[in-house]
């Protein structure tokens, strides 16, 4: 379990989590538009990862 917390893509994962359940939580009043943004920005940004982590261990085997 340690290798994961230092993953760029988890903590990405959580900290956009976070701002969207402070958002409607704790009414810090941003925007939808705005949280929907960063949400599809880090969405791309994992799978864009996860794309290059798995091209990268396949060269490693050839």
């Amino acid at each position: 379990m340690p290798a994961k917390l230092k993953s760029r893509k988890f903590w990405m994962a959580v900290v956009s989590a976070v701002l969207v359940i402070a958002n409607e939580g704790l009414g810090m009043n941003i925007p939808e538009d705005t949280v929907l943004a960063f949400a599809a920005i880090v969405i791309g940004y994992i799978l864009g990862e996860s794309y290059v982590d798995a091209h990268r261990s396949n060269d490693a085997e050839i």
